[in-house]
């Protein structure tokens, strides 16, 4: 026997229920974006304590909420607790595999502190996989590949990193570094110029030409860029010193 009526009242009934368990979780997701700004705020303040408790309580409203995890994982970074900076990362990419940003950031952290190169390099060519506009994860990439000794591939990501920002100093300093290793004084001299161009006071970028300068016998140029360095930082004159007697050497 049916009963129309029964199942109307208990469709509505339903109905009731379910549309205010839909209201209470947009409840606290919108209670948990507002302590993930209040977090965003103690990060900009450098206060890293504070935001990651506040970020913590982000994730008491909303466990699923990537973007908690990400802001957390940056606090956590910044404060050195790399192990947690990496796991939060990690779970932002459970939640949104998608984020090149957070490749990136667990990439960097995996490779400068955990010493995870092989790792790193995974992740960063993930992040270029869904983003390859990210100068910086080429250039940091490229960096990684310069100390390991894989001068050319290092050479092709500062080369793409610079043709994503043709003002990006930090990776034509950086390509000069790889055009020395691969025997290319005077496009690494070229390299270091942009580079100074762009921002008057790099001190690596006038110690770097200033050698390049000294081995392609121009002593008195070389002279005149270790003088803007130790201008500019006065502890690197015996540094510079004991370099130029190791080049005059050779």
């Amino acid at each position: 026997m049916n009963h129309p009526v029964l199942r109307r009242a208990l469709c509505i009934t339903l109905c009731l229920i379910t549309s205010t368990a839909l209201a209470n979780a947009e409840t606290r997701r919108q209670t948990a974006l507002s302590y993930v700004q209040l977090g965003d705020q103690f990060v900009e303040n450098k206060e890293f304590d504070r935001a990651i408790r506040t970020y913590n309580l982000a994730l008491q409203f909303d466990t699923g909420l990537a973007l908690a995890y990400y802001r957390r994982a940056f606090a956590q970074q910044a404060r050195g607790d790399y192990k947690e900076a990496i796991a939060d990362y990690t779970k932002t990419l459970e939640i949104v595999p998608e984020c090149a940003e957070a490749f990136a950031n667990r990439a960097y952290v995996l490779a400068m502190q955990q010493r995870d190169f092989d790792k790193a390099l995974e992740d960063w060519s993930s992040a270029l996989n869904i983003n390859p506009k990210m100068k910086t994860v080429f250039n940091d990439r490229g960096y990684l590949r310069l100390r390991q000794g894989d001068v050319e591939r290092a050479l092709a990501d500062f080369d793409r990193a610079v043709e994503s920002d043709p003002n990006y100093g930090l990776a034509y300093n950086n390509r000069g570094i790889a055009r020395v290793g691969l025997g290319d004084l005077e496009g690494a001299i070229g390299d270091f110029t942009r580079a100074l161009r762009l921002n008057p006071r790099f001190l690596e970028a006038y110690v770097n030409r200033g050698l390049v300068l000294l081995q392609q016998g121009m002593k008195r140029e070389a002279e005149k860029d270790f003088a803007r360095a130790v201008e500019l930082k006065p502890s690197l004159g015996a540094i510079i010193k004991h370099r130029i007697e190791q080049i005059s050497q050779q």
